[in-house]
């Protein structure tokens, strides 16, 4: 090709290209532009709460409700037993049978009391202006013999001489009952401490359990029999004390 053609055909070319353009604008300008639907916000809101209704609800998780602090039900109390005595023999045992036990159970608590007491321990007064074990034992012995020498008295409900005597005139009672065997000795004592005691239950034995009432608290002869156990007691608790102490 000719130079001459050559530069006809570019500037036909160049005529031809912005004509194209022009007409490709022409045509966008001319088709209609694809509507774009918005919908207005009310309209969204109000779908989205009817959407939000018609949804199904999700679970949530509510917290277990804590437990309410009460008052927890005692359980009711069983009814107490009945202690058991420490002695089971005695169960249904007569006013009678009683006063000999509780005699038995005294005097077995004062020779145990002196059990392994020598003669020359038994002379050591158990405290400043006491008696000794020798005297307590005799002191013991007259409170038998005293017994004895009122029983028939009392079990014909005569009140004993001693009864409602205050601490003198009882301390003057005892000292002219021991006066009169004061001069025995520690083996003499013991003797005298046994024999008493067994003429006093013998006599005890021969009494008939009927009728009761000398054998009622509130009788000269059961008054009388019921205050010698607690006088046993009380000097064996003295000795005991004492031998502890000294070394007896």
């Amino acid at each position: 090709m000719s130079p001459k053609k050559k530069s006809s055909a570019r500037r036909k070319a160049s005529r031809r290209r912005p004509a194209a353009a022009g007409k490709k604008r022409a045509a966008a300008k001319k088709a209609p532009k694809r509507a774009t639907k918005r919908a207005p916000k009310r309209a969204t809101k109000r779908v989205a709460k009817r959407a939000a209704k018609r949804a199904p609800k999700r679970a949530t998780k509510r917290p277990a409700p804590r437990a309410r602090l009460g008052l927890v039900p005692r359980p009711a109390r069983k009814p107490a037993r009945p202690r058991p005595r420490s002695f089971p023999q005695t169960e249904g045992a007569s006013e009678k049978q009683m006063i000999l036990f509780n005699l038995l159970k005294a005097r077995a608590q004062v020779l145990a009391a002196l059990q392994g007491l020598v003669a020359g321990a038994a002379e050591r007064p158990v405290a400043e202006g006491k008696w000794n074990a020798r005297e307590i034992v005799l002191h013991l012995c007259c409170r038998d013999r005293a017994r004895l020498r009122e029983f028939e008295a009392a079990l014909r409900g005569v009140p004993v001489s001693w009864r409602g005597l205050d601490e003198e005139n009882m301390a003057r009672m005892n000292a002219a009952d021991l006066q009169g065997i004061s001069h025995l000795a520690w083996d003499e004592a013991l003797r005298l401490l046994h024999s008493t005691r067994e003429s006093l239950m013998d006599a005890i034995e021969g009494v008939p359990e009927d009728p009761p009432e000398p054998w009622s608290p509130e009788h000269a002869f059961g008054w009388m029999l019921r205050v010698l156990p607690p006088n046993d007691q009380h000097h064996a608790e003295i000795i005991k004390q004492w031998r502890a102490e000294a070394g007896a």
